[in-house]
This record gives structure tokens, C-alpha cells and sequence, in this order.
């Protein structure tokens, strides 16, 4: 058995880079089946080198041992901005066989400020991670050992690069914010979740064709509300990986300390999405990686 997911080496990478013999990951154990051997997170390495680098993503937010924890004040001119005039930020949603997607395709989402300095980045696209049953484990991030639910990944590229593309290799190439869902079973969710999960029923299972898109126009402020002021919004940040093959070393992460409410009607769409070869597309998280030194900085106020 394959098990939950099977994706083709080039979710995130230019063509040239995905040139060759296919080589394929999953989540969960490696299946060697006949001359083709799908690799599980442990193996990555066999998929992409950086996979075995010592900043990987994603990681352990242990706030207690201040070895590896700094506690910092709220971070002025730390700002999310949609820049369009006419309308928001417009999308399609996807099922691409390894996570629901969001690529933006008008409309421009824009952050500044904040850990990174003066450099600008863009919303490419955003994508969603959860586990396959009713308990709190689905998110990537843990917060001192207690995983969530599932965990949304807001990703950016720095702007001083030509696309998403020519940015995701490079050391200041890529910013992601990170939110927590959280289940719950009182019926309480974020309206803009609900929303989207709404039209994620009628996804077809994904398939490396994309050939199921929904185009809808994203409230991210609805979604994120602390998007509305990053300046005083609890986060942690620190250095970090992708936390798909290739797992290039060039993501700022930004993991915020609030999460997002999400019903069981919700979060059971999500559980009821499949990938190209039918199996079920949960479980779909990389397990915590080794902080190798590095420090988890909280701007907590």
C-alpha cells in the first residue's frame, strides 16, 4: 500500500530543476513496490540533498528552554497589505495531490517590515495541512510538544527575485506565515475557513493535471484577522526550510501564537479530499525537525 500521498518532484520547483527521472515522496513510511520506491520523510534526502541539511522546517516551538527560545517585544511596521485598487486578491483552488491550494493569480498581497527588514514579498499561494482523524494532531509546527489540528502556510517570495521560482532557492527568498487550526466541536469556525471549505466539496481528487479549479476571491483578513496588524500580533519567527522536497534553506518563518477556529463539518471536508491515486490526501505533515542551534525568537509584547 502507498499510503496517503504520492506527488511528483516538482510542486515547488522550476522545470529545469525537475528535469530527469521522476523521482516520488510521501508522507508517512517508504514503499518500495516493484523497480519504483516512493520515499517517506525519512528518506527525503534520496529525493532532494537539502532534505538532509541541519535548518530544516518544520520544528518544535519549545518556549521553556531560553537556549533556544528569545523573548522579544511586538515589532513595529510589521504590515500585511492587499495592494489592488479595483478588488481584492482573486485565487484558484485546487487539489494538486499533495495539499488544497490557493495560488493567487490577481491582486497583490504584500508584507514588509517585520524580522526580515526592508525587503518586500508577495503571496504566491496558500495551502493547507491536517491530519485524518478527530484529535489534535495534523499541524506541521508543534507548540512546546502539542500539535494542532492542521496548520495553514501563507507563502510569499521576496520581490527583489524575478517569481516564486528564482526566489525559493536563495537564503532571503521566501516567507511564510503559518497559522494553527484548531478543531472544536461547537460548532465555532472562522467564516472564511467555512467559506472555502465549502467549495473544496466539489474538488475532484487531485492529480498532476490540476484539472479541478474554483476560482474564488480570498478575504485573508476574514481568514488571518491578525493580518490586520502584524505590528502587535503575537508570533514566533525563526530560519528554516520547506517542508516539502526540495527543502530549500530559504523560508523566514513566521508561526503566529493565535490560532484559527475550525468545526468538525470543516475539518472532515478537508479529511475527505483525495489524491491522484485515490487515497486519502490527510496526514499530510512533516514531522518536527532537529533545531541543530538554531534560535526560536517570540514576539510576544
Amino acid at each position: 500500500m502507498l499510503g496517503t500521498i504520492i506527488v511528483v518532484f516538482v510542486f515547488f520547483l522550476p522545470c529545469s530543476l525537475a528535469a530527469g527521472h521522476e523521482v516520488l515522496w510521501k508522507y508517512g513510511n517508504t514503499v518500495h513496490s516493484g523497480h519504483q520506491t516512493v520515499y517517506g520523510p525519512q528518506d527525503w534526502v534520496q529525493v532532494s540533498r537539502h532534505c538532509g541539511e541541519k535548518a530544516q522546517s518544520p520544528v518544535n516551538i519549545d518556549t521553556v528552554h531560553r537556549n533556544s527560545f528569545q523573548k522579544l517585544t511586538f515589532l513595529k511596521g510589521f504590515s500585511f497589505k492587499v495592494a489592488n485598487m479595483w478588488r481584492g486578491l482573486r485565487g484558484r483552488l485546487f487539489n494538486n495531490g499533495h495539499a488544497p491550494t490557493i495560488k493567487i493569480e490577481a491582486g497583490f498581497g504584500l508584507l514588509s517590515g517585520g524580522p526580515w527588514g526592508s525587503d518586500l514579498y508577495r503571496l504566491a499561494q496558500l495551502h493547507f495541512h491536517f491530519g485524518c482523524k478527530s484529535s489534535p494532531k495534523g499541524s506541521e509546527h508543534t507548540l512546546d510538544g502539542i500539535p494542532f489540528s492542521g496548520e495553514l502556510h501563507l507563502v510569499f517570495y521576496n520581490l527583489k527575485y524575478a517569481d516564486f521560482n528564482a526566489a525559493a532557492d536563495k537564503s532571503d527568498g521566501l516567507t511564510v506565515i503559518a497559522a494553527f487550526l484548531e478543531e472544536n466541536r461547537l460548532d465555532v469556525s472562522n467564516p472564511e475557513l467555512e467559506k472555502i471549505a465549502h467549495l473544496m466539496r466539489n474538488m475532484a481528487r487531485g492529480d498532476r493535471e490540476e484539472n479541478e479549479r474554483t476560482l474564488l476571491e480570498p478575504n485573508l483578513y476574514s481568514l488571518v484577522p491578525q493580518l490586520t496588524d502584524l505590528s502587535m500580533t503575537p508570533f514566533f519567527s525563526y530560519k528554516g526550510s520547506l517542508t516539502t522536497p526540495p527543502c530549500y534553506q530559504s523560508v523566514n518563518w513566521i508561526v503566529l501564537g493565535q490560532f484559527i477556529p475550525a468545526n468538525t463539518y470543516v475539518m472532515d471536508i478537508m479529511r475527505s479530499l483525495r489524491n491522484h491515486d485515490g487515497h486519502p490526501l490527510c496526514n499530510g505533515f512533516r514531522p518536527p525537525q532537529a533545531l541543530n542551534g538554531r534560535v526560536i525568537r517570540g514576539y510576544v509584547g
